[in-house]
């Protein structure tokens, strides 16, 4: 009997176990807390939140893109070519003057005045010709109609003229020209639309103007 026992009870034992865990596993699933279930839905609904945002994604790129397309510069317009065509060839009638002041002027002041208007002037030509060139526009001619153009008569007088008298008809011409000049470059600054443009419309009127205003000083002085 004491072997028996010692046989059978192993066993027996094992029976329990093996009853206690399926026990267990029944129990498990008749209890109240979660559900196998519960993981796949809860991660399902991760999926979808996570599914979501990549369709906000094309979104966020698109509204800044808009931007720059919203604030960039213009580009330049028809104002624009014809000041730039006109600008060049008044520039070089001008800087012709100021050349023949150099050796015909009779006041020291007067070829000073014709330094700065080289100075001035001669730079704005090689910043235009580099808006013409991108454009692919040329200047006009320099016989092109255009406010303050003198005719070859008139550069012919002025080239004629020395020392006092042509002190005076180098100040009367040139007030004539820049006048043609500042015209030109108001008409740039209301209807141009290129700021490099118009920038420079606006240097002409403010340096011109004063020019102007110090050269009526001078002939006033000369009567």
């Amino acid at each position: 009997m004491t072997s028996f026992s010692r046989i059978v009870l192993p066993v027996a034992t094992g029976t329990v176990v093996l009853t206690l865990l399926a026990g267990c596993s029944t129990s498990g699933t008749d209890s109240a807390g979660p559900s196998p279930s519960a993981p796949v839905t809860a991660s399902a609904s991760e999926a979808g939140t996570a599914s979501a945002a990549p369709s906000e994604t094309p979104t966020t790129p698109e509204e800044p893109s808009a931007s720059p397309e919203a604030t960039e510069a213009p580009g330049h317009n028809d104002a624009d070519v014809s000041f730039a065509k006109m600008m060049i060839p008044h520039h070089l009638q001008a800087i012709d003057m100021a050349g023949l002041a150099r050796t015909q002027a009779g006041d020291q002041w007067i070829r000073d005045l014709a330094a700065k208007i080289v100075e001035a002037q001669d730079p704005e030509i090689r910043t235009i010709k580099g808006w013409l060139d991108g454009w692919g526009e040329e200047p006009h001619p320099r016989d092109h109609a255009m406010p303050g153009m003198l005719s070859e008569a008139e550069i012919g007088k002025l080239a004629k003229a020395d020392g006092s008298a042509f002190d005076r008809l180098f100040v009367t011409m040139m007030i004539k020209h820049h006048q043609g000049a500042i015209k030109m470059a108001e008409e740039e600054r209301a209807s141009g639309a290129f700021a490099e443009a118009t920038a420079l419309a606006d240097t002409i009127v403010t340096t011109q103007a004063a020019e102007i205003k110090e050269m009526k000083a001078y002939l006033a002085k000369l009567k």
